[in-house]
């Protein structure tokens, strides 16, 4: 990880964080998804994978590619709200305590416009 980018180190603190509630959800060990399956252009990949898939082999896999390279984030992020809708038949206890994870990574990414803004 590189730690040159304050950003990059919050949102790989989020990241685990989110792994962690996924794991405990049981929602961790999904199926890895088909390539062609990763290959969806539609929102989420709705059409092609459930949103735990999406979560972890893509929402979580391109973060850490980007932290990694100290690449530029997105400069907004609104995954909670589909976690809300995705996983609203799970235990009320775990969806809470996820989407509030989510909820942190959208709020960290959409706060790095000012953040930027601030730096000389």
């Amino acid at each position: 990880m590189n730690t040159a980018y304050p950003m990059h180190s919050r949102l790989a603190e989020l990241l685990i964080n989110v792994e962690m509630v996924m794991r405990e959800g049981g929602l961790w060990e999904c199926e890895p998804p088909s390539e062609q399956a990763m290959q969806s252009n539609v929102p989420f990949c709705v059409d092609t994978m459930s949103f735990a898939q999406w979560l972890r082999y893509i929402m979580v896999e391109k973060f850490k590619v980007l932290i990694e390279h100290g690449a530029p984030l997105p400069k907004q992020c609104h995954v909670s709200p589909m976690a809300v809708e995705a996983f609203k038949e799970m235990d009320p206890t775990v969806l809470k305590s996820l989407v509030k994870r989510l909820d942190k990574i959208d709020q960290h990414l959409s706060s790095q416009t000012l953040s930027d803004n601030s730096v000389s």
